[in-house]
């Protein structure tokens, strides 16, 4: 099925450059303002980005170099990240049971709790989180857009049925859009981890299997993200619910969800998510 896909867009170029840029200890803020620079859509949202209210300074930051002293560079990268993806697949709502826009807040709000879980629980990965987070169902997209006959029969068998996406992709295709992810991902040539979040979120168990050492970060990744997709869908006054059906209890279990002691992590996630959706407003 994937074979048919003739015109998978290629990695984006902005992406690739920023991400090589970053991976060198030695790049400075005007390197990485120069690069940004040459694409003037990208230079026109960092700055609104930075501008916005959620960040404090309204109107007084002029320059891209300003912009990535205060934004930081992890954050410029998400901004390079999500604008070039959203790029190659296109703005809009996509095909009838496709919500390009619903897609975008899901995916940055499973980022900003998934970042505020990594810093909870003390992971060595932090800065890869909301990376993680936000491409974590990309291959939702590819299969709304590359291989629309299968993904009509999808809504289709749900909207019959009344079960979810992925057990219609399931019934349906015999395999899922985290299966489609972890294709993009490797023929975009992505980190492993990234991989294992795309194809492995909904079922973290899986990759426990594949990947049975407790500390392996990879294994740890796909389990925050994991829980991150299932809070982002079920928040109490913009705060995750600890409670939120859908967690692997094996997850919920190695995440010390049960506890007591959240609280930080609630009032950390609420600044994250409205970091994320001062984020959202600039796609």
């Amino acid at each position: 099925m994937v074979r048919k896909i003739t015109d998978l867009p290629t990695v984006p170029a902005m992406m690739a450059t920023i991400t090589r840029l970053m991976q060198d200890p030695r790049t400075s803020a005007e390197e990485l303002g120069r690069a940004i620079g040459s694409d003037p859509s990208l230079v026109t949202k960092v700055l609104k980005l930075v501008n916005s209210a959620f960040y404090g300074f309204p109107g007084r930051i002029s320059t891209i170099s300003q912009a990535i002293v205060i934004l930081g560079f992890s954050t410029i990268r998400n901004v390079v990240l999500t604008t070039s993806v959203l790029k190659v697949f296109g703005p809009g709502s996509g095909r009838n049971g496709f919500d390009m826009e619903k897609f975008w807040e899901h995916s940055l709000l499973t980022g900003a709790i998934a970042i505020s879980l990594a810093v909870e629980r003390n992971a060595n990965f932090i800065e890869e989180t909301f990376i993680a987070g936000i491409l974590h169902d990309m291959g939702r997209i590819v299969l709304s857009q590359k291989l629309p006959a299968e993904f009509d029969k999808v809504i289709l068998l749900k909207e019959k049925t009344g079960c979810s996406q992925l057990q219609a992709e399931q019934a349906e295709l015999r395999f899922t859009h985290g299966d489609i992810g972890a294709w993009l991902a490797r023929k975009w040539n992505l980190p492993l981890p990234y991989i294992e979040v795309m194809r492995f979120h909904h079922f973290p168990e899986e990759a426990a299997r594949q990947k049975p050492e407790p500390q392996d970060d990879t294994l740890n990744l796909v389990r925050l993200v994991h829980a991150a997709d299932a809070f982002s869908k079920h928040l109490k006054d913009g705060k995750p619910d600890l409670g939120a059906p859908d967690i692997e209890p094996k997850v919920r279990a190695a995440l010390k969800l049960e506890e007591k002691g959240w609280e930080a992590f609630q009032a950390r996630t609420e600044a994250e998510i409205g970091k994320a959706r001062a984020f959202l407003d600039i796609l």
